[in-house]
């Protein structure tokens, strides 16, 4: 019986783990060395099902100079049933992408050569690979860092992980966002359940941009991560949850020779979200439109819509001011503004 070591994903284990090789009544075999699981069964087996919307193969182009990386997230996902391709660099990451044509890229950040940035900003300038959804791989847990990697066009970002669960459920989320279908793909939908961490990128989370009004009369851009799946209602979360939640501080990134900044939230005055990020205008069954005129305590005078839920009467306007919220979203004709009611000073509803 001849036996030969190497490394392979166990299924069992959920990670890569040293393996056995051996020929055994003339058949080769492989088994996890910490565990004994029969790795090569595992691997034989047949996929999840693929939904028939999704009837062809789902391809991965994995990037990454380390080939422990490449092979762990390559045995990963082809044990979930996707066709993976690997490159060990940014230049034949490039030659790979036009000649698979993949449906998703994962894109280490940092590679000899060409790194994952210039790599990413070079897809999203060719029109047939502009489409292309990348997940930047990280090794750590830097918001600049991660700031940037969005800025060059990453719809996700993942911190390097063997956590099975983190890698499938990013790369559904990652998948959905193109409309594209996946194995299980509607696990991308309660992916960020029960997840707390600020800026922990094995959470499906996706960069908001906004403008911020603070006591001391600054005004800035910032951007800050929001989880793909809200805790307290269907959808993503957004920045007037994040703004509601009982942390003191928000975590931004900033164009600034200070690239994070710990923003105190007693101290916003107002949030601007732009269009494309508000809430969808179509207003849901018992919700009132409200048009308003607001003017804050420092003269600023705004004018926009608020949703009023609730029962039926004069004071569901007064309900929704005096609820333990701290802001107030306020739709303006471009733009959503998130007020603090502390820095409101009156409201005055006007004529529809």
């Amino acid at each position: 019986m001849e036996q030969q070591t190497t490394s392979e994903y166990c299924p069992r284990c959920q990670v890569v783990q040293p393996t056995f090789q051996f020929v055994d009544g003339g058949a080769p075999r492989r088994r996890c060395q910490t565990c004994g699981f029969p790795v090569e069964a595992a691997l034989a087996q047949k996929p999840q099902p693929i939904t028939e919307a999704n009837a062809h193969a789902i391809k991965i182009l994995c990037v990454d100079d380390d080939p422990l990386i490449r092979q762990m997230l390559g045995d990963i996902l082809r044990f979930h049933g996707y066709t993976v391709e690997t490159a060990p660099d940014g230049e034949t990451g490039l030659e790979a992408a036009g000649r698979e044509r993949p449906d998703l890229i994962l894109l280490d950040v940092m590679m000899p050569g060409i790194d994952g940035f210039e790599v990413c900003r070079l897809l999203k300038a060719d029109p047939t690979m502009k489409a292309v959804p990348v997940i930047f791989l990280t090794a750590m847990n830097d918001p600049a860092l991660n700031a940037k990697a969005f800025e060059a066009g990453a719809v996700l970002a993942m911190q390097k992980t063997a956590d099975t669960k983190a890698v499938t459920r990013t790369i559904e989320a990652a998948l959905a966002l193109s409309d594209r279908s996946a194995p299980g793909a509607e696990a991308a939908k309660s992916a960020t359940k029960g997840r707390e961490a600020e800026g922990d990128l094995s959470v499906p989370m996706q960069l908001a941009r906004a403008t911020f009004w603070t006591e001391d009369e600054a005004t800035f851009e910032g951007s800050l991560f929001l989880h793909l799946t809200a805790e307290s209602h269907a959808g993503p979360e957004t920045v007037l949850d994040r703004l509601n939640t009982p942390d003191r501080f928000l975590v931004l990134s900033v164009a600034d020779d200070s690239p994070v900044v710990f923003l105190n939230k007693v101290q916003i005055i107002r949030v601007d979200v732009p269009a494309e990020a508000a809430p969808p205008d179509a207003a849901a069954p018992g919700t009132d439109v409200e048009h308003v005129r607001v003017r804050l305590i420092n003269g600023e005078q705004l004018d926009g819509t608020i949703r009023v839920e609730g029962p039926e009467g004069q004071h569901r306007l007064s309900g929704l001011l005096n609820a333990q919220s701290a802001f107030l979203p306020l739709q303006g004709p471009a733009r959503l503004h998130l007020l603090r009611k502390r820095f409101i000073s009156r409201i005055i509803p006007q004529e529809s």
